[in-house]
């Protein structure tokens, strides 16, 4: 399976300025005083969700939330491929969305704004054009964390539950850029360093297909669930998210701790989604949708049911159960008549959630 990796469109640009002194003859010309070039760090925020129609278009974060907290770093130096030479630019600074404030002032983007008179001493910072690089990243509904290691890299565990996510902050993905518009044409320094955020879920669904007439075939006790006797699918939990601060990752990572409470976690999947059947009631999820903790470390799932009272069995390797933060998954099951009704080719669709309306690409085991 060939995952596909998000691609995130932010739009920044970066500004030069030339100053000339000249000198005529033998005569000696003090150079005029050069200006200073300061240009205010701002921000926007948008959401990588599923209540975004396309990428393109997006959703503003503050049509979920009006504020969050980020941090950034600069690293001032940059060697066989490594980040070194650390600064801390913002030490978790509240940007707050204030309505038709667009563009009112140095420091506002979009409608955020993070120099404010409370908490004092959130002050308006500037980019600096000799640094090597710059990362920046957001919680909301965040209010504080543990101390972090002051080379990083820089954690979040966040409190999870996929059954009232609500209650669940976002993060943002991490924003890095050298600045260079050759490397990074869409995040170069100087314009609002655009933060996309998503809540730390996956979304996954089974169903079943048909090679033929399904007339007269009838499926029954069907549960998909971990092969291993005891295995939960995880609903609630600790969600870590790590941002690297220097060095050369350039990308965050995430790691999962299941509640302790097994009643917290689901045994199976029971309920399918019926691409052909738009009159079902789906009484446990959403159109189909478990919506899951991430989880990069489960081993084989099993799909069991009857199909027309016959005990029919088809393995999901473990390969194919890595769920990552913010993917959709889609587990197709195909019926099929070979000497009898069996389960046969097994098929798995990937999407991130804002491509869902999008042709997406199947792939076979």
């Amino acid at each position: 399976m060939y995952a596909r990796e998000k691609i995130f469109c932010l739009m920044m640009a970066v500004t030069g300025l030339t100053a000339l002194a000249a000198c005529s003859g033998s005569d000696s010309v003090e150079p005029e005083p050069l200006p200073t070039l300061q240009t205010a760090i701002s921000f926007a925020g948008n959401m990588e969700e599923e209540q975004a129609v396309t990428r393109a278009t997006g959703v503003s974060l503050s049509e979920k939330a009006t504020a969050f907290t980020v941090w950034g770093y600069k690293n001032m130096s940059y060697a066989a491929g490594v980040y070194d030479d650390l600064q801390e630019v913002f030490p978790g600074y509240t940007v707050r969305w204030q309505d038709n404030s667009a563009a009112t002032t140095t420091t506002n983007s979009n409608g955020w704004e993070y120099v404010l008179l409370d908490p004092a001493g959130q002050t308006i910072k500037y980019w600096d054009w000799d640094a090597a690089a710059y990362r920046f990243f957001a919680v909301t509904g965040y209010d504080a964390h543990a101390p972090n290691e002051p080379n990083g890299p820089h954690t979040f565990s966040i409190n999870a539950d996929a059954t009232n996510t609500a209650a669940t902050p976002y993060y943002s993905h991490l924003w890095f850029s050298t600045g260079a518009p050759e490397t990074y044409p869409t995040r170069q320094f100087g314009r609002p360093v655009v933060l996309e955020f998503l809540k730390p879920y996956a979304r996954v669904r089974f169903m079943f297909m048909f090679t033929f007439p399904r007339e007269g075939i009838i499926l029954s006790d069907v549960e998909l669930k971990p092969t291993a006797d005891g295995s939960k699918i995880v609903r609630k939990g600790t969600v870590t998210v790590s941002y690297p601060i220097k060095g050369a990752s350039t990308k965050e990572s995430f790691s999962m701790t299941p509640d302790a409470d097994p009643s917290t976690h689901l045994s199976a999947f029971t309920e399918d989604y019926d691409p052909e059947d738009d009159s079902k009631v789906y009484e446990q999820t959403d159109n189909g949708w478990y919506m899951v903790l991430p989880n990069q470390t489960q081993g084989s799932y099993t799909m069991s049911l009857k199909v027309n009272d016959a005990d029919k069995s088809c393995a999901v390797p473990a390969e194919y159960m890595q769920w990552l933060p913010g993917y959709s998954y889609t587990y197709i099951f195909k019926i099929t008549d070979e000497g009898g009704v069996e389960i046969g080719w097994v098929e798995s669709a990937v999407t991130p959630w804002t491509d869902m309306e999008a042709d997406r690409t199947v792939y076979n085991w």
